[in-house]
């Protein structure tokens, strides 16, 4: 049995009963049988769970006023205009279809264009928003749907999507989606994903479920992703671009009037007010004249090397250089320059696919005085489930 209404065993039937019971002290006419199997089912019918779940989810929506919440906080300018999302249709169970065009997002921007107090309320939006719309859905149908087809496409994916700023957002709003959005996606579609993927999966899927998880199926460029995705998609609800036969009134394969793809956040949006917290930075002092290398080791092919640092004052000069683990040749990744960044910090993420030693090198050129130095360099590796999952798509031929 799914577990779902009209699909119930009697075990399950008789949790549902004893469910709403022990939650009539809060439970009002909206909170159907349809809503209440979204939180078993997200603790497999466990009743002492799932009423702490549910418990916890209607005092956040009340502490967060969620019933007027998207009339409340309209997203800011550049975060509605260059945020990638959109619906195209319905697939053919008639769940509403997301698209985002993750491949085109500009972390630095998205974070640079928000205040600190926006942060949390434009993604609590961004996932209120498609929960409205799946709930607006099932009225159009006049049935219960039960939930949302995602089509996440990273093509163009690349290292600036490891911005640890951004992860750390993107993460948080994965939790705040499973932890008070249960059940309500119903596949999520991975195209064309580059090698880069394995990497920034690794980093978001500690905060799925296990459940969520196996409804992600990952479709490589090399397999017939199109044809997959028309499999659960009837063409004339997908745009062109993605296999489908729809198009705008002037032939735009993507659809732009339907979508939002995304791109480049212009500077001119950006706010002074930076996500940094030096707390957690190491910290070095470089002697007038003195150099420090560190020196970081890539063990696994396909990971990434990412980095922030800032002196107390002035400038520092900045290169980093591969080196393989037998012989003194160096590869150098980004040549010697000099960088101010004692007011801002400078931030970056680099490829490292193959394997060997990455040196990161920092000069002091003043001649007279020493210089703090605060950093962090991570190396982040895809694990192997990761690797897994994008190798998954070789199967979709």
């Amino acid at each position: 049995m799914s577990g779902r209404v009209g699909d119930l065993s009697k075990e399950q039937a008789e949790k549902l009963a004893q469910f709403r019971e022990n939650l009539k002290d809060i439970l009002q006419e909206k909170h159907t049988d349809h809503y209440l199997l979204r939180f078993l089912r997200a603790r497999n019918f466990n009743l002492k769970k799932s009423e702490e779940m549910i418990r916890k989810c209607i005092d956040w929506r009340i502490k967060n006023k969620m019933s007027t919440f998207i009339q409340d906080n309209p997203l800011p300018e550049a975060i509605d205009k260059y945020w990638p999302r959109g619906q195209s249709g319905v697939d053919k169970e008639g769940n509403l279809i997301e698209i985002t065009n993750i491949g085109s997002v500009d972390p630095r921007g998205v974070i640079y264009s928000l205040k600190s107090s926006e942060r949390e309320k434009v993604f609590i939006y961004l996932i209120e928003i498609m929960y409205y719309n799946a709930k607006k859905n099932s009225e159009k149908q006049g049935r219960y749907i039960e939930g949302l087809t995602i089509i996440l496409d990273v093509d163009g994916l690349g290292p600036s999507i490891l911005w640890k700023p951004f992860i750390s957002l993107f993460n948080e709003m994965m939790v705040v989606m499973e932890q008070y959005y249960p059940e309500t996606v119903k596949r999520v579609f991975i195209t064309r994903p580059p090698a880069m993927f394995p990497l920034a999966y690794s980093l978001v899927k500690p905060f799925l479920h296990e459940d969520t998880k196996k409804k992600v199926k990952v479709l490589k460029s090399s397999s017939n992703w199109q044809a997959t995705l028309l499999k659960y998609i009837d063409a004339d609800q997908l745009p062109k671009h993605w296999g489908g036969t729809m198009v705008d009134p002037d032939g735009d394969p993507r659809c732009p009037s339907k979508l939002v793809l995304g791109g480049k956040v212009p500077e001119s949006y950006y706010m002074k007010d930076q996500l940094f917290e030096e707390e957690t930075l190491t910290k070095i002092v470089i002697n007038s004249g003195g150099t420090k290398l560190l020196k970081y080791e890539v063990r696994v092919p396909e990971s990434a090397v990412r980095y922030v640092f800032k002196t107390d004052e002035g400038d520092i000069t900045f290169s980093i250089y591969k080196r393989k683990k037998s012989g003194d040749e160096k590869e150098w990744l980004m040549e010697e320059k000099s960088v101010n960044c004692h007011i801002i910090p400078v931030d970056g993420e680099i490829e490292a696919k193959e394997l060997g030693f990455y040196v990161f090198c920092f000069e002091n050129t003043s001649k007279m005085k020493s210089k703090t130095l605060s950093y962090q360099i991570d190396v982040v590796e895809p694990d192997e489930e990761s690797l897994e999952k994008l190798a998954e798509g070789d199967n979709e031929k």
